[in-house]
């Protein structure tokens, strides 16, 4: 498949060729993708092991648009969409959540 971009000559969309293995041991950014959590279960607070991320909400097709939170000097952060509370937690790394099903793998390296 090829694109054509308004900004210049046609580009080749970049795939992420890593196993999901792979993608587990360090999803904190590829190229331009962040590691997303989701609040299927509507927790009060999940744990993480990253201080930059991307919220979804709930998994698809009811998730809100994947906003990227970054905590900076902070240890927690608020989603302004689902008011999830995420807190960073050292003993995480960073393919890992407490609830762990709250770690999302974008099926489409989105």
């Amino acid at each position: 498949m090829r694109l054509i971009t308004r900004h210049g000559p046609v580009v080749e969309p970049m795939l992420d060729p890593r196993t999901d293995e792979e993608r587990l041991e360090a999803p904190v950014q590829w190229g331009h993708a962040y590691v997303k959590f989701r609040n299927d279960n509507g927790v009060p607070e999940i744990r993480i092991g990253v201080k930059e991320f991307k919220c979804i909400g709930v998994s698809p097709p009811q998730d809100h648009p994947h906003i990227y939170l970054d905590m900076g000097n902070d240890d927690t952060i608020l989603c302004p969409y689902c008011a999830t509370l995420f807190r960073f937690d050292t003993r995480l790394g960073p393919g890992e959540a407490d609830p762990p099903d709250c770690l999302f793998i974008d099926e489409l390296g989105e």
